[in-house]
């Protein structure tokens, strides 16, 4: 049985499995399951934020996370949960303390010199098991946000994803009906895309 519906919190250790696999050797990975964990309940529990799960016989094996507005997310985000992030922003300094610098950094991925609003939902993150890649369930779970974002009202729902040897994604997106808005570079020098669609449009 296959059912597409919002993730629960008894599911989110499967959520950061599913990250783990999908996002091997990417920089939210190497912050360990801690933070990931602290990272999606957070994202569950906040009134903009979306979690969305992609089941196979009551067992997860895809996911998107997502906000009804980007502006601010992730301040406020960190703001309503503090007291875990300033522990976890602790534990992250004395490991990795450049891993910190990073994080603060990238928490809002635009380019300061580009007016841009954040008037728009993003989609945060979206991850399929790699034993099931390429069947279909990232094009479901985007195609099933979309629906839930503009029955939120939101117009526009927004990502971002990397510039360079990204083809494969890029196309998938485009395919998606999704159009470049801009390119940027967060910090340390990893040049992105931001992308953008229109979901009112059917």
């Amino acid at each position: 049985m296959v059912e597409i519906k919002l993730v629960e919190k008894k599911d989110l250790p499967d959520v950061v499995s599913i990250h783990k696999d999908a996002f091997r050797n990417f920089f939210l990975t190497e912050l360990g399951d801690n933070f990931l964990k602290l990272y999606y309940k957070s994202v569950l529990k906040h009134k903009s934020g979306v979690l969305l799960g992609y089941f196979i016989d009551n067992k997860i094996v895809g996911f998107c996370a997502a906000t009804t507005l980007s502006r601010a997310f992730h301040r406020n985000l960190v703001l309503d949960n503090f007291v875990e992030f300033f522990y976890a922003g602790i534990a992250i300094f004395f490991s990795k303390p450049k891993a910190l610098v990073r994080l603060l950094k990238n928490f809002t991925k635009n380019d300061p010199s580009i007016n841009d609003t954040g008037n728009y939902a993003e989609l945060l993150s979206i991850g399929v098991s790699s034993k099931i890649q390429g069947s279909g369930i990232g094009k479901a779970l985007l195609s099933n946000l979309e629906d839930i974002m503009s029955s939120r009202d939101c117009h526009f729902l927004s990502l971002t994803t990397d510039f360079d040897d990204n083809e494969k994604a890029i196309g998938f997106y485009k395919r998606m009906g999704y159009d470049i808005m801009y390119d940027f570079v967060a910090y340390p020098e990893r040049h992105m895309y931001r992308l953008i669609k229109n979901i009112q449009l059917v």
